[in-house]
């Protein structure tokens, strides 16, 4: 029993992971109908973003990870939207196919910047430890990733539902030419929704490296394989 209890929690502080990494999926796909196979390298960027802080700020490069990652990676999906995807919408197979050279273009350029190698993000001391309820051991570092992705799945939400942005958000995506025809800058609302989604892919790059070492297919693992 207390096998099965430790591999549940171990099951948790990945499927949180895979919930923050399908968010960012579930936006750009339920809006735009873009399958964004280069979502992937975004969780990259994250995790080398964290691997690049660690010798920068020390100890509490993780928490200065995590927006920085956010940007980063919100300004690399905002920036293929503008420059490649928004001219193939309503082409899936096309921006699938786009995508993925893109994911395989960002790869061979982690490679070359970083190594093929895997790398290790050291987790910060005050994440080290854990707790032991009923005999299961629980890291601290995946209970962080927990409330982490609670965290950010509470946010998603006032923003969706409380906020005006958000609102149009839900708008374009239940019905794309009635918001348009209500005042609703498509365009604007495209460009906000990969910024988030490709954000989050970002953080959760950040959270993968709590996990285990990180390397330049590490997003494809978790989007493909």
């Amino acid at each position: 029993m207390k096998v099965v209890l430790d591999q549940l929690f171990a099951g948790l502080g990945v499927g949180a992971v895979l919930l923050l990494i399908a968010l960012g999926l579930t936006f750009t796909f339920g809006q735009m109908g873009v399958i964004n196979m280069a979502h992937g390298e975004f969780i990259m960027a994250g995790a080398y973003t964290a691997y690049v802080l660690q010798d920068v700020v020390g100890s509490q490069s993780l928490l200065v990870a995590l927006p920085v990652a956010f940007v980063i990676a919100g300004t690399a999906g905002l920036v293929l939207e503008r420059v490649l995807i928004r001219r193939f919408y309503g082409r899936p197979l096309d921006t699938l196919l786009l995508t993925w050279g893109v994911s395989l273009i960002l790869q061979q350029l982690a490679r070359d910047v970083f190594g093929a190698p895997n790398v290790q993000v050291n987790a910060p001391s005050w994440l080290g430890g854990g707790l032991t309820i009923a005999g299961v051991r629980m890291a601290y570092s995946r209970l962080f990733i927990m409330v982490l992705v609670l965290v950010a799945v509470a946010g998603i939400w006032v923003y969706l539902n409380r906020l005006a942005q958000g609102r149009r958000m839900r708008a374009v995506m239940q019905n794309r030419q009635l918001a348009a025809c209500s005042g609703i800058g498509t365009e604007r609302v495209d460009r906000r929704t990969f910024f988030i989604g490709s954000g989050l892919a970002g953080v959760a790059g950040v959270a993968l490296t709590l996990l285990g070492p990180i390397g330049p297919t590490l997003g494809t693992n978790y989007i493909v394989d």
